[in-house]
């Protein structure tokens, strides 16, 4: 499997509840139900923020200060990770994933790649 840590920053007029509405609400459910169309294999939510659907933080090593959405994705094989990314279904996702994440996402605050290694998927 191949693992690519996501993680972006929420826009500073927004509170952290308004934006883990969004990440709960609008993101995870865009990439899950498009994850045919992006070849992901798992998807894991392990933002930083307190709530019943994330109880586990970013590791030391990973990233140096907190940020405020979090994601592990899984492809199966490299393969797929880069297809994932080069498909007109995926290409359509990317742009709606886009234009919604205008609205809560600081895009200078945010380290999108963070890490990708492969490893398993730890649940």
């Amino acid at each position: 499997m191949i693992k690519v840590v996501y993680c972006i920053r929420r826009r500073a007029d927004l509170s952290a509840q308004e934006f883990q509405r969004y990440w709960k609400d609008v993101h995870a459910p865009m990439l899950l139900e498009n994850s045919a169309a992006l070849r992901l294999a798992a998807y894991v939510q392990t933002s930083p923020l307190a709530s019943p659907y994330s109880a586990r933080v970013e590791r030391a090593g990973v990233l140096d200060t907190p940020f405020d959405g979090i994601a592990e994705l899984y492809w199966a094989n490299e393969h797929d990770l880069r297809t994932a990314f080069e498909s007109a279904e995926a290409l359509d996702v990317q742009r709606r994933l886009a234009e919604d994440e205008a609205n809560f996402i600081d895009p200078a605050r945010s380290a999108r790649w963070v890490a990708t290694e492969i490893a398993p998927i730890e649940r």
